[in-house]
């Protein structure tokens, strides 16, 4: 098998606010974003789509019983080209209801901060020096 993600698929708990999140932070226009009778699909490129699904079913669907949330299971990562823009995208995800999970910051590997969506997914945008 050649591994391939082609799909993420997201539990949450408001399929209404996690949407509003989402179409604020990934601006896309109305044709990238499909609704669902039970879900909404952000496609991000030709080949990545993030698709939100009420936790319930999400769990039913992968045939998991008492799904909780934990923040730390996953992170998903995004490249930003400069710490100011990290920095900006930090507070993008406040000013649609997210929180900072983590201000940004210098390391070894460049300049990094971390927010959480309404949901708990833990999201880290990260400028590296050499980009």
């Amino acid at each position: 098998m050649k591994p391939k993600i082609n799909i993420i698929t997201i539990g949450v708990d408001d399929l209404e606010r996690a949407a509003a999140f989402y179409h604020h932070m990934l601006d896309l226009p109305e044709d990238q974003i499909a609704v669902g009778d039970d879900h909404i699909a952000f496609f991000l490129d030709d080949r990545m789509s993030l698709v939100l699904l009420p936790r319930p079913l999400l769990a039913q669907s992968a045939r998991v019983e008492n799904p909780v949330a934990h923040g730390a299971e996953l992170v998903f990562s995004h490249t930003a080209r400069t710490p100011a823009e990290v920095d900006e995208i930090l507070a993008r995800a406040v000013e649609a209801g997210g929180s900072v999970h983590q201000a940004g910051e210098g390391s070894e590997w460049g300049y990094a901060g971390y927010f959480k969506d309404p949901d708990g997914h833990l999201w880290e945008i990260m400028a590296s020096p050499d980009r």
